[in-house]
């Protein structure tokens, strides 16, 4: 059985918008993968890079910034920078929620593209580098467990579209023709909702102090993800067996009143928990070690997740989304903060509490659809900053009014000074050595829809130490 792809109809008017008979555009396919078929939710459009960005982001550059450059036109297959929707893609994928993927790219242009061995040549480069480049950070898991990537051609004086896929793990292997379907309400999707609390501490040792707060975030954002990955999961507060449909919880609970086809299109909402197994094994004396530290790092908060199943996922598909979602938002977050840092902080003993502030989460649904994908503000920023991420990440026209900004909610940062009074009182009465040492204690805590901030606290204090298992 061949591959079928099913995108919801509004999307094909999209495509025939961007036919021009003298040019190429190239852009994303957004969507989830489930075996053999997949369900295509948006189009989002790569914007033509400006000669000066282009040569910015082939140089190793980060997010590229706005150029009063004019925008160069595709003129040819040749001319797509595959480092630039690469770059798109990457971006993208922060946006998206966990169990859908940039299932891969579409080209509206003249001629038949799939005819051209060069062509193909190219979009197999601009596949190959979009794996590559959201590979770079892993815990984005951008990369859906199909390695065959769509490609979708709509050709503009034709208007026309084919389909067909490339093994990105192949690269030398044959293109694949796939079944495209433009339908009315293509899929129903089922809602998962999920809070997630963190409140987790690491203790930094001396041979770390000099590390990077990157590097201390990357370090323990790999232990929080292992933690997601053990977590247990229940559904509307039971634990259910990894086969059992979605489709199918919530049945025998229905009423003779409330029974409706599940064929009514109305999407399904169900609440999500996790729950972190305890350690289990005992502590004993030859496994324990001192770990001479210097601080600790603490993330503190409650991180709200949303995700969408198809109508046939299994109960395993929604555990998977869900804790794939929390750590590609938490991942996401993160790099946003540490790129948006001037500076390494340093620390000081004059500085009793620092905050630090990491983006918080907002939702936006996509047109003709219930589907929400998400963009991150940082404090003092408002729904219009959201609009300009919408409009040149996903090409997406959105009022303000339609971004729900509720979802996580910041705290205010004055409670949290009060932790600077309460920590200088705890370090008076302690009964240490009279030496006095300078050291720096670094709470980076990840409060969000309650809390949404990172404390930096620097004290004194005298030959602090922590019993640490291995």
């Amino acid at each position: 059985m061949g591959r079928t792809v099913y995108a919801e109809d509004n999307l094909l008017p999209y495509l025939l918008q961007l036919a021009k008979s003298d040019s190429y555009v190239i852009g994303l396919v957004l969507g989830q993968n489930a075996d053999q078929r997949d369900y295509v939710v948006h189009l989002a459009r790569t914007p033509c890079p400006a000669t000066k960005d282009v040569k910015d982001e082939t140089a190793g550059g980060a997010t590229p910034t706005p150029s009063k450059v004019e925008l160069q036109p595709i003129k040819s297959v040749q001319d797509i920078q595959e480092t630039w929707v690469a770059d798109h893609a990457k971006h993208v994928t922060r946006m998206l929620p966990g169990g859908m993927w940039v299932l891969g790219i579409f080209i509206v242009g003249p001629g038949d593209v799939f005819a051209d061995p060069k062509s193909v040549s190219r979009l197999r480069a601009v596949l190959l580098h979009i794996k590559k480049n959201v590979s770079s950070n892993p815990f984005l898991q951008g990369n859906c467990p199909n390695s065959e990537k769509l490609a979708l051609h709509l050709c503009s004086t034709t208007q026309r579209y084919t389909c067909k896929s490339i093994d990105t793990n192949n690269m030398g292997g044959s293109v694949r023709p796939v079944e495209w379907k433009f339908q009315t309400k293509a899929t129903r999707w089922h809602q998962l909702d999920c809070q997630y609390d963190l409140d987790q501490v690491f203790p930094t040792s001396l041979d770390k102090q000099t590390q990077s707060l990157k590097k201390h975030l990357q370090d323990m954002l790999a232990t929080i993800s292992e933690n997601i990955k053990s977590a247990i999961c229940m559904i509307d507060g039971e634990i259910k067996e990894s086969s059992e449909v979605l489709d199918a919880l919530g049945k025998k609970k229905k009423t003779k009143g409330s029974s409706k086809s599940s064929n009514t299109g109305e999407m399904k909402t169900l609440n999500v928990s996790l729950y972190i197994p305890c350690d289990a094994k005992p502590e004993k004396d030859g496994e324990m070690q001192v770990l001479e530290c210097c601080g600790e790092m603490n993330f503190l908060g409650n991180l709200a997740s949303r995700v969408f199943l198809h109508q046939k996922a299994t109960v395993l598909e929604a555990e998977q989304a869900v804790k794939q979602d929390i750590v590609r938002s938490l991942a996401s977050r993160l790099e946003l903060h540490w790129d948006s840092l001037i500076e390494e902080e340093q620390g000081s003993p004059e500085e009793r509490l620092t905050l630090h502030e990491p983006p918080r989460r907002v939702l936006v649904p996509l047109p003709d659809c219930r589907v929400t994908l998400s963009d991150y503000l940082f404090p003092g920023e408002g729904p219009s900053e959201a609009l300009i991420s919408l409009q040149e990440l996903l090409d997406l026209q959105v009022e303000e009014s339609d971004v729900q900004k509720d979802l996580e909610i910041p705290a205010d940062p004055a409670e949290f000074y009060a932790l600077d009074a309460q920590l200088e009182g705890d370090a008076s009465e302690d009964l240490l050595p009279v030496t006095v040492d300078t050291q720096k204690i670094l709470f980076v805590g990840l409060a969000i829809a309650a809390l949404v901030l990172a404390i930096s606290v620097a004290i004194q204090f005298t030959g602090f130490t922590s019993k640490k298992a291995e």
